[in-house]
């Protein structure tokens, strides 16, 4: 039975490359200024939307944010890519709607790291390593914000999570006594789905497991190849610098949707979806979730993992507006094939593949 091999050396140095290197570092009082000053550029982003005025010493203020460095259940985090500072994240546990483990007091991705999913990459990092009853509020002007907000909790709380708009009045309180109308989101953070009898586990993937899903991506390609070496033929080292760069950027994708499969801490396979209209003469009735990249460590998982990984893409997918799911599979690869049928999922097409010669 045929397992994963690892590539060698060589690959993963070429890959980590493509891996951009985001670190969300814990901020100490030594950081205060630093976030501080940054906030000016928190207050001036918002004006594209609030309408509001530059002050007339050129300068914008925004509230201290000392207390989040003097009080022990409140958290500062630096971002850095690289070695640069790209922003800063900001905890509490203030209750807006009911009490709560963490309240995201404050988000900000300077303006360069925008649109890159920098902050895709950071919030899911926030959540993984602060579990709990969540609340993020959310200005009803920022539109962007609200769409992210809406697709990371999704995706992070699975679909499981309330978004209410609140006036001022109703936000108002002792520990908030100026607030501004929010769309506030309540959700609970739980990354595992454990099964008691192996412990696998499907969480969101991370920037940290691309190397391992492109060593896993590149065992079946060269399997695939055997079988059909003129669709499947390998493009050599560039094949691992592009999908690894390639992966990398769906992270921070609107239509994608990447899943990771672990047991006991070890990557044990995963699943990538592409949210896609239909072509305009057919209508299934929504979106199709097209997964091509699907793989799992050993083929004699396909019905635990694999039926695992399926299950949970398709339910983030349906709250999506999905409404049809397309796996695409190698006619040789029996394991997946058998697995797939007994998932309920029918052969829609094939494909006849030939030289020109």
């Amino acid at each position: 039975m045929e397992t994963v091999a690892v590539l060698d050396k060589h690959h993963h140095l070429l890959i980590r490359r493509f891996v951009p290197n985001v670190r969300l570092l814990p901020a100490t009082i030594s950081n205060y200024p630093t976030i501080q000053n940054m906030a000016r550029f928190y207050v001036y982003d918002r004006t594209a939307y609030m309408d509001w005025e530059c002050p007339e010493s050129g300068l914008f203020e925004c509230i201290d944010f000392k207390h989040y460095f003097e009080n022990s259940d409140e958290k500062a985090f630096l971002i850095k890519v690289s070695d640069e500072i790209a922003g800063f994240v900001l905890l509490d546990k203030m209750h807006l709607l009911e009490p709560v483990d963490w309240n995201m007091g404050e988000f900000f991705v300077l303006a360069k790291f925008q649109e890159k999913g920098i902050a895709s990459i950071v919030a899911r990092e926030i959540f993984k390593e602060h579990p709990g009853k969540w609340s993020i509020a959310v200005m009803p002007e920022n539109i962007k914000a609200i769409k992210f907000w809406r697709k990371i909790i999704s995706e992070a709380s699975y679909g499981d999570y309330t978004e209410v708009f609140k006036t001022e009045d109703e936000l108002r309180n002792a520990e908030n006594p100026d607030p501004y109308a929010m769309n506030v989101f309540t959700f609970d953070i739980n990354h595992r789905v454990n099964n008691a009898k192996d412990d696998i586990s499907i969480r969101l993937s991370q920037a940290n497991d691309i190397e391992s899903i492109v060593e896993m991506s590149y065992q079946k390609r060269r399997l695939y190849e055997k079988a059909q070496p003129q669709f499947w033929k390998y493009a050599g080292d560039i094949a691992e610098l592009s999908q690894a760069k390639w992966f990398e950027e769906l992270l921070g994708s609107n239509d994608h949707i990447m899943l990771t499969a672990t047991c006991h801490q070890k990557i044990v396979g995963f699943i990538i979806g592409k949210l896609m209209p239909a072509p305009e003469v057919y209508n299934p009735g929504g979106l199709t979730l097209m997964i091509d990249d699907f793989c799992v460590a050993n083929e004699a998982e396909w019905h635990s993992i694999g039926s695992k990984l399926v299950q949970k893409i398709k339910a983030i997918a349906k709250l999506r507006g999905a409404a049809q799911v397309l796996i695409v599979c190698g006619s040789h690869d029996g394991p997946k094939c058998h697995f797939l049928k007994k998932m309920g999922l029918t052969v829609a097409s094939e494909w006849y593949v030939g030289s020109i010669i």
